[in-house]
């Protein structure tokens, strides 16, 4: 039988729970006018001793007109009998078993909900007709009758129910070879929160103060733990099937946050963040978890590989996977899984594979959709890649119990449970013929926001499964090490594929801005006046750059520019840090010769070498002068040999830059006074001067000579003279 109070409407949206199953549009094709939101179904498995089930959840009007006479009923299919069965669950037929209709409302308003509530008997008259163990399809179905219309199914919700035992049924008896279970949990944040932002008390600065009400009693991120923590407390098994993966910068933003941290407000000021305890006391809970069982390490942040080797960043990638010693120094005696990688997609480039097995043996557990003609069993040695230093293999995720782990975003009106997770569990386990002696790997989503309840009753299902023998656990550290069973011919990578990345143009600009930090760190240097080491100075700006390609941003690419832009931003203020100090009058120059003072001041706290360049005006001739070392938070002066060529002044442009070419500070302009002339000037006003000399002689000398012919020839022939 069913039964259903019958509610009074309630003027506007009632507050709502997540929603739990999938909507299924009206029958007919129509528009919306009722909207079903199912926020609890009880229970969530139907064991030995249940005999009915429990549908609560409200209706809404959200049409434009009244509907009238709205009934609502249970109904069921057959149990799946194949994967495909599951993924298309709502599209099933489920008129094998109904319940009558019972009336909810006599009437509602456009804007107006109504509570639902039913139940459901599994046996008997007017019931489910449940008999036998499988996974059925259950649909709650409402009907109304809207104006200027007929009684129509309005709206309805599609449930996977997992019935393990039924009273008075043979129950199902565990497999020889029952699947070995493996799942991946997840720690990572939704996104990284620090700022590439160098203090010299060498706190953190983040974005927001989200991640210390994660790790706080209530938090995402404190759910994942706990929930696992308490599953795994009392049982080793469920111990072995658990392999956490764990985000160094994560891990090392919360150590730091432990010791004092920084939040910038609103208004970018920087105000005193308030989970110093909570981070301290969540980083002791990892611990304990992880302590003596598998670990994996995603690259810092979990940069995008792909894109990082895209745009030849490699250096970065390098950086990004050498910090799974982070893991292990934060958490030790843990060792992260070496060679193990997990990447976002389910896939590698050609270029990227090629990339980590230049490092070691390389594990890709990737999505089998992406491996090419699969021979055997896991793990796989992938054998059509280019030649690659070290031998690369692949381990297969089980796509249809990774993708029934995705819940919709908080407050989006979407499915926030593990129903479907729950169901297909239980499905590979005790109905999938096909799944004798499989590997069962389960990847949920990367950053996992199913509930703390939700998480727990996977968890608990799972550890039910393996008491009953119907899987059995798999540590993934084993499959691992363990030898290759199959070969692929490759790994495909889509054109889909790279439209997920991180976006080429933000890739591309983490290129650029590396290149500008790699010249600078080549600039700097330490000083016995100060303890900052220039890696150290720099290394939030590298950080940040991993932080920009980080696959939390994939989809959202303006997060991603915006995380760029942070780095540029504090690039440039280091940069702005060594100037030309510019004098508030002209300089006048003792002589033509005289060199060009330029004071470089450095107000970092690490030395740095600068280049000194001068663009001269005519009459102006300028020579180089050698790199100039400056200490830190000092002041240098440097003298650039000058010729003047004339007299007056001189307007002059000074810049700085690195000797690789990495532009330091503003320009200056300075201004110059000159009444002198150079030496070549003056040697060549003096050559000028002699060659006038003698000149001016040679004329008189040819005058005088003139002169003395014209006379001689005005004289008598013979010589004598009359008289």
């Amino acid at each position: 039988m069913i039964t259903a109070g019958l509610a009074a409407p309630v003027a506007g949206p009632l507050a709502t729970a997540d929603p739990i199953g999938a909507p299924v549009a009206p029958s007919g094709g129509g528009r919306e006018l009722l909207r079903l939101e199912v926020d609890s179904l009880s229970p969530r498995l139907v064991t030995a001793g249940t005999t009915k089930v429990t549908v609560t959840g409200r209706i809404t009007n959200v049409g434009d007109r009244r509907v009238d006479d709205i009934d609502a009923k249970l109904q069921r299919g057959d149990p799946v009998r194949a994967d495909g069965d599951l993924w298309n669950l709502p599209g099933r037929a489920t008129d094998t078993a109904d319940t009558p209709f019972v009336e909810v409302s006599e009437s509602l308003d456009p804007g107006d909900s109504v509570e639902l509530s039913l139940d459901a008997a599994l046996r008997g008259p007017d019931s489910l007709d449940v008999s036998t163990p499988g996974v059925y399809p259950l649909l709650v179905n409402v009907n109304g009758e809207p104006d200027f219309g007929g009684q129509a199914r309005l709206a309805a919700v599609s449930l996977p129910l997992p019935v393990l035992e039924v009273d008075g049924a043979p129950a199902v008896r565990p497999r020889d070879d029952p699947p070995a279970m493996t799942v991946i949990w997840p720690i990572l944040d939704t996104e990284p929160r620090r700022l590439p932002v160098s203090r010299e008390d060498g706190r953190p600065v983040l974005g927001d103060d989200q991640l210390a009400e994660s790790v706080s009693a209530g938090g995402r991120l404190f759910g994942l733990v706990n929930s696992a923590a308490t599953a795994t407390a009392s049982n080793g098994e469920l111990a072995t099937s658990l392999c956490f993966a764990l985000d160094p910068d994560l891990l090392s933003t919360v150590s730091d946050m432990a010791k004092g941290y920084y939040v910038r407000d609103e208004n970018g000021r920087l105000v005193a963040g308030g989970g110093d305890e909570a981070a301290a006391d969540w980083l002791t809970r990892v611990a304990e978890l992880t302590r003596g069982r598998c670990v994996m390490s995603v690259p810092f942040a979990d940069a995008d590989l792909v894109a990082l080797s895209r745009s030849g960043a490699v250096d970065l990638a390098t950086v990004a996977l050498a910090s799974s010693s982070t893991v292990a120094e934060l958490l030790a005696p843990v060792q992260p899984v070496a060679g193990l990688f997990w990447p976002a997609g389910g896939s590698f480039d050609k270029r990227t594979v090629v990339d980590l097995a230049a490092i070691g043996p390389t594990t890709v557990i990737a999505d089998p959709a992406h491996l090419q003609k699969v021979s055997g069993a896991a793990p796989y040695s992938v054998t059509g890649t280019t030649q690659t230093a070290y031998p690369v293999r692949a381990l297969a995720t089980d796509p249809l119990l990774s993708s029934s782990l995705n819940v919709a975003a908080p407050r989006s009106g979407g499915d926030r449970s593990l129903q479907r997770g729950l169901a297909a569990l239980t499905f590979r386990a005790l109905f999938d013929q096909k799944a004798a002696g499989a590997q069962v790997l389960v990847a949920p989503p990367r950053r996992w926001t199913a509930s703390t309840s939700e998480l727990t009753g996977y968890l608990d299902l799972a550890q039910r499964l393996l008491d009953g023998g119907y899987v059995e656990p798999a540590s993934l550290q084993a499959q691992a090490a363990a030898p290759s069973a199959g070969t692929a011919g490759g790994l495909t990578y889509s054109p889909q594929d790279s439209a997920r990345e991180v976006p080429a143009s933000v890739s591309a600009q983490v290129a650029r801005l590396n290149t500008t930090r790699r010249d600078l760190l080549d600039a700097m240097s330490g000083d016995n006046t100060s303890d900052v080491d220039p890696n150290t100075l720099l290394a939030p700006l590298q950080n940040g750059l991993l932080r920009a390609t980080s696959t939390a941003w994939r989809g959202d690419p303006r997060a991603a520019g915006d995380a760029v832009e942070e780095v540029r931003e504090q690039l440039d203020t280091l940069r702005a840090r060594v100037t030309v100090t510019n004098p508030d009058r002209p300089l006048q120059m003792a002589s033509g010769d005289s060199p060009i003072p330029v004071s470089v001041h450095n107000e970092l706290p690490v030395g740095i070498t600068v280049r000194v360049r001068v663009s001269a005006p005519p009459g102006l001739n300028i020579e180089p002068i050698q790199d100039v070392p400056v200490p830190p938070h000092h002041t240098r002066n440097a003298y650039v040999p000058a010729e003047v060529t004339r007299a007056g002044r001189f307007k002059v442009e000074v810049s700085l830059t690195t000797p690789g070419g990495t532009p330091l500070g503003e320009d200056a302009r300075l201004e110059l006074s000159s009444t002198s002339y150079g030496v070549i000037t003056v040697a060549i006003t003096g050559t000028a001067g002699g060659v006038l000399v003698i000149l001016v002689a040679f004329r008189i000398f040819r005058r005088i000579r003139g002169a003395r012919t014209a006379a001689r020839k005005d004289g008598p022939a013979d010589g004598t003279v009359d008289g």
